[in-house]
């Protein structure tokens, strides 16, 4: 009996497997905007909010702005956590999961998931001359300051060299690699193993010319004897 009612349990569970997955392709709309600037030129913040309230009341669930931006406004959007922390408070907390993107030869995502959390990422940033702490310090920030569960930046450094992070809420950061990083990494085992190598090939010299010694001292004492 008890494995009777099992089986119709999982037979069940498989069937609202499919159901639920068409429910929220169904409920999914997507949009795409062109990026807004001011006469000016630069980026029109406010314009953006504008734009994803009404696409949110319209019933969009993915909300993308494309148009190309430099690094510097890329810096200024989504490396300050102002901009994302924002338009993260836009995004309704009732179920259904909601993205608003800026889409170009950089690009940004706010997310909010199903379960109510706020997601960001950040792809093809310059993150410049930093290390590895300063990269983990501002994933952190980005988590702590926006209230971001899950943050992940990936990018180059100021080599080109590719780099990335990704902080956690309750984990903190449990990914923070670069190249130049596991260059430096394997310089510095190269390094220890070098110096190690010379320490005991120093030893190994020593105890060789120790036993050397001994053996002539006994030699020579030898020679005194049967003299």
């Amino acid at each position: 009996m008890l494995k009777q009612a099992a089986l119709s349990f999982v037979a069940l569970a498989a069937l609202a497997a499919p159901a639920a997955a068409q429910e929220r392709a169904a409920r999914e709309v997507e949009v795409e905007i062109a990026l807004p600037r001011r006469a000016d030129g630069t980026i029109d913040l406010r314009a953006i909010e504008a734009e994803v309230r009404r696409q949110l009341a319209a019933g969009a669930t993915e909300i993308q702005f494309r148009g190309d931006f430099t690094q510097a406004e890329a810096r200024r959007l989504l490396l300050d956590g102002r901009v994302l922390r924002e338009l993260g408070a836009l995004l309704p907390n009732d179920g259904i999961e909601r993205d608003v993107r800026l889409r170009g030869s950089i690009e940004g995502r706010v997310q909010r998931t199903e379960e109510g959390g706020l997601r960001a990422r950040i792809e093809k940033i310059d993150l410049g001359n930093m290390n590895a702490g300063q990269r983990a310090e501002l994933a952190r920030d980005l988590a702590t300051q926006s209230g971001f569960e899950r943050v992940r930046i990936r990018g180059t450094d100021a080599n080109g060299e590719r780099v990335r992070v990704e902080f956690r809420s309750g984990r903190g950061v449990v990914r923070n690699e670069g190249r130049a990083d596991a260059g430096a990494a394997r310089g510095a085992r190269t390094e220890r193993a070098t110096r190690s190598e010379r320490v005991e090939r120093a030893d190994r010299t020593e105890r060789a010319e120790r036993v050397e010694r001994a053996e002539r001292l006994d030699r020579s004492g030898s020679n005194t004897g049967r003299n």
